[in-house]
């Protein structure tokens, strides 16, 4: 169990000491033209549903097809008002109903159990999934987030939701083919608007539509990742690139296509790092994001009033997940062989949370990955082996973000004594390191000599990054008492 944490790291690790690499013959070697391999996957994946708001595309990358619809038919007029009223700090600067507790009793008095049985417009049903996954995670979790503010633990969530959001968010949910509870991309992809329509999707002309707390650090959240799955076109693209050339043997190709990928994930980076630059007031909207599964504030799930199941929900929550991003990487890359527990934080334990459209494309992804054996593929030329590498980088820079903010808000939020979150941090160090040390190996084992001196550098600096993460995160799993780290270091 992790609770503590080390000073700033200053030395490498050898990437001598490092364990090699083994690879599996590449698959594609003797089917170097074929265009469908001998278990009959193919290397394209067909959109099994093009006309769904959440698509995956190679125009639109994760973004939904259409901007998201901002105001709901006016049929829905109470929703609005309620999820208007709702977040702590209001846009005009007055408090709402959740910094004053009364958001459950409104809900509990005003909002109409509304009929959405004929509601097949599927973008009035992403909204509306959107809206009744917003007041369900505020309604269940408002004791908990008044129990924080005053002394700085969770307390226990509201355990029966009311049917006047159970119902019609259980409906909605099955005609959407995603479960009842709030998910990472309802939250930050399908919530957002162009303050200019004539204008492209930037952090600038970018602001959300639903919000739990109003503060900065929470719009910052939504719009970071709303702008940097803009980029994500180049990313989908990249990756069906790199499948199809592995598959069929074009050296050439899965260069330029994971040079292709690299460039694309360095500009989400890059949105990134100025976004999301560390917790702060992320506590102030952190306990809205946790799910009803393995969490203490749910002892035993969730119970959906006049619902025909009977038994409680159980769903991972926004807080437990991350953008399909990160899930993308690692089926591409077949990083989930790195977790020692065999369960990799924020991503494939959270694929079937997701839309339809994602869960197909990262399935298509992954089991083409293992087919083709892309780690190994990438493995067996030099060139290859530096690209990888500067793409492992790009991954490894995601992932460590996003561990520096968990374990940020573990010390903000006074979470030390939650077993549940302090297990998920831990598995989340050990895959971080994990990735470091792939790099780590992999830089070991490519003979780079023959190599242009620019890819050589660039492998290097990439090297140089993963040696000093891994040996930092090495002192935290191995030391008990040591200090903690700054508030938001980032290795680099």
């Amino acid at each position: 169990m992790l609770s503590k944490y080390t000073g700033i790291i200053t030395k490498h690790i050898r990437a001598s000491q490092l364990r090699c690499f083994t690879g599996a013959h590449h698959p594609s070697a003797s089917a170097a033209n074929s265009s469908t391999n001998t278990t009959g996957i193919s290397s394209s994946w067909t959109n099994p549903d093009p006309g769904s708001e959440l698509c995956v595309s190679t125009t639109s990358g994760f973004l939904p097809r259409r901007d998201p619809l901002a105001i709901l038919p006016s049929y829905y007029e109470k929703i609005d008002e309620l999820l208007h009223e709702m977040s702590v700090l209001k846009q005009d600067g007055t408090f709402g109903l959740l910094h004053t507790g009364r958001f459950g009793s409104r809900i509990e008095r005003e909002l109409p159990l509304y009929d959405v049985e004929f509601v097949f417009d599927l973008r009035i049903l992403a909204a509306l999934y959107r809206d009744y996954s917003m007041l369900a995670s505020a309604y269940l979790l408002e004791p908990c987030d008044i129990q924080f503010r005053l002394a700085r633990n969770y307390g226990l969530a509201r355990r029966v939701l009311p049917t006047n959001i159970a119902v019609p968010l259980d409906i909605i949910s099955r005609r959407l083919g995603q479960k009842p509870f709030l998910e990472h991309s309802s939250f930050t992809l399908y919530n957002y608007r162009r303050r200019d329509q004539t204008l492209p999707i930037t952090l600038n002309n970018l602001e959300p539509i639903r919000r739990f707390s109003g503060c900065d650090k929470e719009h910052n959240f939504i719009v970071g990742h709303v702008a940097a799955a803009r980029q994500t076109d180049e990313i989908v693209a990249a990756s069906l690139n790199i499948l199809r050339s592995a598959q069929n043997n074009k050296r050439i190709g899965f260069n330029a296509a994971l040079r292709q990928y690299t460039e694309a994930m360095s500009r989400v980076n890059d949105i990134l790092s100025q976004t999301l630059k560390g917790c702060g007031e992320y506590a102030s909207f952190h306990t809205f994001l946790n799910g009803c599964k393995a969490q203490t504030m749910f002892n035993r799930g969730v119970l959906f009033e006049n619902n025909a199941a009977t038994s409680t929900h159980k769903y991972l929550g926004v807080a437990q997940s991350s953008s399909p991003i990160a899930s993308l990487s690692t089926h591409l890359f077949q990083l989930s062989d790195l977790s020692p527990r065999g369960s990799l934080p924020c991503t494939d334990g959270v694929d079937y949370l997701r839309a339809p459209n994602y869960r197909s494309f990262l399935s298509h992804v992954n089991n083409q990955a293992r087919h083709l054996a892309i780690q190994s593929y990438a493995l067996r030329n030099a060139e290859s082996s530096a690209e990888y590498i500067s793409a492992l980088g790009q991954v490894l820079s995601y992932r460590y973000r996003q561990w520096a903010n968990l374990r940020d808000s573990m010390h903000i939020q006074s979470t030390k004594d939650d077993y549940a979150f302090c297990d998920y941090l831990d598995v989340q160090t050990c895959h971080v390191r994990d990735i470091a040390e792939l790099i780590c190996r992999t830089h070991a084992n490519t003979d780079f000599e023959t190599l242009p001196s620019n890819l050589r550098s660039q492998s290097e600096a990439v090297v140089h990054s993963a040696e000093v993460i891994h040996r930092s995160l090495d002192r935290i799993i191995d030391t008990e008492e040591a200090p903690p780290l700054p508030v938001s270091m980032i290795a680099y």
